[in-house]
């Protein structure tokens, strides 16, 4: 009688030997490069980066050990995320197929796929899953909605959100719009898988291979390896489990340190003013949050069916920003159809 092993008992026993022999390496023998890409800094200054083949390959495993527990063989996959000059897109296109699953590469420049014939791949290949970020998850299930068409009918059944941070509130939203489980990854420029997801949602430092600290306690710049990422982060200590049982340490993505503004204890970041706004029934999973003059400036979307009532929402809502956070913010609330003029 024939048996199977199951396709992540393999990646572990590949984990292990490349780990092994990652560190049986003679002292300063360095990996071969594998891949080159960019990082642009705050100043809009963009920067070389390289990994070398044993961390390309470590990441990949990472990834696709957790994109197991959500992927199958059955599964057909958009990938709409960064392919240029960037570490994601590569990496996506490879552990989709190792999971075993069907990928369509779609990118993110809208330009040979934009998201009207996205819809259409969706519908004529019965796609399964979306790996994208949650804006463009919102943006496309909108776009259905005014094309008649009703996105939680559809054949997605998860949606994968990267590249932006997202509250669980939001990522609730986003689910909801489209009927489906979700689930958040979480990489840097230079690392792009550094915490995967439980099966509770939450997501988990890869602490086998990454050294994280935080400066502050617990929300500051994230630092990989010693080296500063620019990315705000909580990190929870090991005393702070999970629900899962796993005992890596839990990592809460807040965004980039410069988008955020100082608070009465700690800095404030989009997320924080997420969770406040999706408070609120019937607004969509729209959201744009941006820092000028000191202050949060936000605008959220309201269903085509819903209308704020004067600016009694938009009063509400910044007040309890205010009050929770201790910052400023002045808020924008627009009808879902007018999302893209209100944000351009």
């Amino acid at each position: 009688m024939t048996t199977t092993t199951p396709i992540a008992t393999h990646y572990e026993q590949f984990l292990h030997l490349l780990t092994r022999e990652t560190s049986d390496a003679p002292p300063g023998r360095d990996a071969p490069r594998a891949r080159y890409g960019e990082r642009v800094d705050t100043a809009g200054v963009p920067h070389a980066i390289v990994m070398n083949r044993d961390a390309w390959i470590l990441n990949q495993i990472d990834l696709t050990l957790a994109l197991g527990r959500l992927l199958g063989e059955d599964d057909v996959v958009v990938s709409a995320v960064p392919y240029e000059l960037s570490f994601v897109g590569a990496e996506m296109d490879r552990v989709i197929e190792l999971v075993g699953a069907s990928v369509i590469s779609v990118g993110t420049s809208r330009t040979i796929c934009p998201m009207p014939r996205l819809l259409g791949l969706i519908e004529q290949y019965q796609v399964t899953a979306l790996v994208c970020a949650p804006g463009f998850a919102a943006e496309l299930a909108s776009l259905a909605r005014t094309r008649g068409q009703r996105p939680q009918d559809s054949t997605v059944r998860t949606v994968v959100c990267v590249g932006e941070p997202c509250s669980t509130e939001r990522l609730d939203r986003v689910g909801a719009v489209w009927a489906a489980t979700t689930a958040t990854l979480y990489g840097t420029p230079t690392t792009p898988t550094a915490a995967v997801p439980c099966e509770r949602g939450a997501l988990h430092l890869c602490e086998q291979r990454l050294r994280a600290e935080v400066d502050g306690h617990p929300r500051g710049e994230l630092f990989l390896d010693g080296s500063p990422t620019g990315e705000l982060v909580e990190l929870r200590s090991a005393g702070r489990g999970c629900d899962c049982g796993a005992a890596s340490r839990v990592l809460v993505p807040l965004g980039s340190m410069s988008a955020a503004l100082p608070g009465p204890d700690a800095p404030v970041s989009a997320v924080d003013v997420e969770r406040i706004v999706f408070r609120h029934a019937g607004l969509t999973p729209h959201f744009a949050c941006t820092v000028q003059d000191g202050a949060f400036h936000v605008v959220c979307a309201v269903a085509e069916a819903e209308s704020p009532a004067g600016g009694a929402l938009r009063r509400v809502i910044r007040g309890e920003i205010g009050d929770a956070l201790g910052v400023a913010a002045e808020v924008t609330v627009v009808d879902a159809k007018d999302w893209s003029t209100a944000t351009s």
